[in-house]
């Protein structure tokens, strides 16, 4: 004999009870279901309970926030009109009822509200009232997990993963070229003394003197710009210090003083104080600016300016570089921060990438807006001096 269920064993007793008892059973099971509504939207997940036509006869406050469906219209409502996409990934369609599956377990994405990675459970339910009625009354229950922030993690895990194992290989390039040119250094050093011994006269002496000092020079500058590549490759928590960034701008600024008046390009610098005040490693917020205002530069190919404007907000201090130069187009903008891409013929790639990194180790942001022929904008966002942020790791 099939087991009863407890509502089996109380409908069946309706017929003894009078009406002040009838009337306290309906209040008992009002309350009952009040509680257990009350349990279920405090529920992290989201539950849908479904009919056999796939309408929704239950939903909780976690299952219409992720489904994007009012709380009026939380029942009596199909599924496929209300989420198409996770009513597809159940096999539903228009033209046909729930056939009762096997428990369903998979990830989907779904685009209303809003985009969203959910983790999908699907159990049938059997008919409750009798063993006669069970099959008319199948239908299914839903647990959505939103997975969304742990699919970000993931996926930024594996970008993090791949930046890092290119920047190491890019770091053992660097150095193995550098031993080279520290031994090339060292020859032409000792064949520049050598000479100086040795008796040649005439202009033939002064041109060999010029030769070795011009490759002598070249190559101390080759080895310059390779220590200067590990050191901004290598990820290194920030020496944080008091820092005022108005006067790192002057110093690039200053750096590139020649540059700029080569290429008649005006500087336009704006800011609501003297003073703005952070908490940073001076050397690498330094590369930062040098990055930005050395792409400004590049970007601008006829006398322009550059504006450079300094603002406040609550928590931020937002410094943003304008030029008007050949902008970036609509489709390359979100690669700008990926390794080694370039719009530029003599670019390598990695300059916008070292700026990111920086950015989010000090707690930053930057953003790139661009129209392509009419400029870009770079937003940078440095907490304020006092606020804390937590330096991210990179493995």
């Amino acid at each position: 004999m099939p087991r009863k269920s407890p509502l089996d064993k109380v409908l069946g007793k309706l017929e003894d009870l009078d009406e002040v008892n009838l009337s306290n059973l309906v209040q008992r099971l009002a309350r009952e279901r009040k509680l257990l509504e009350t349990v279920f939207d405090v529920i992290r997940d989201g539950i849908l309970v479904l009919d056999r036509n796939g309408v929704i006869t239950y939903s909780n406050q976690q299952g219409r926030r992720l489904i994007g469906l009012k709380r009026e219209l939380g029942e009596k409502v199909s599924l496929l009109r209300a989420a198409p996409d996770l009513a597809k990934s159940l096999g539903l369609n228009r033209l046909s009822e729930i056939v009762r599956p096997e428990v369903i377990v998979r990830e989907i994405l779904i685009n209303y509200p809003e985009k969203r990675h959910l983790r999908v459970y699907a159990v049938p339910i059997e008919g409750t009232l009798s063993d006669k009625h069970s099959e008319q009354d199948a239908g299914l229950t839903v647990v959505l997990t939103d997975v969304t922030e742990e699919k970000s993690n993931v996926e930024e895990q594996i970008e993090n993963e791949k930046v890092t194992s290119i920047m190491d290989l890019a770091a053992g390039v660097a150095h193995e070229l550098g031993n080279p040119l520290n031994s090339i250094n060292i020859h032409l050093q000792i064949l520049q003394r050598s000479l100086k011994n040795e008796k040649i006269e005439g202009k033939n002496k002064g041109k060999i003197d010029k030769s070795l000092e011009s490759c002598i020079k070249e190559v101390q500058r080759l080895d310059g710009i390779i220590v200067h590549f590990l050191k901004a490759i290598r990820p290194s928590i920030p020496d944080s210090k008091e820092l005022n960034l108005l006067s790192v701008i002057e110093e690039i600024l200053h750096l590139k003083e020649k540059e700029l008046s080569g290429k008649k390009i005006s500087i336009q610098l704006e800011t609501q104080s003297k003073d703005p005040i952070i908490d940073g490693d001076h050397e690498q917020i330094k590369q930062v600016f040098f990055n930005v205002i050395g792409n400004a530069m590049d970007a601008i190919t006829d006398t322009s300016e550059i504006r450079i404007i300094i603002s406040f907000e609550d928590e931020y201090i937002t410094v943003q570089i304008i030029d008007h130069g050949t902008g970036i187009k609509k489709e390359n903008v979100s690669k700008v921060f990926e390794p080694y891409f370039t719009t530029k013929k003599k670019g390598n790639g990695i300059g916008m990438m070292i700026v990111h990194r920086i950015m989010r180790n000090h707690g930053g942001q930057v953003g790139i807006d661009s129209k392509y022929g009419s400029g870009t904008i770079v937003t940078l966002k440095f907490p304020r001096k006092g606020i804390r942020y937590r330096y991210l790791e990179q493995k």
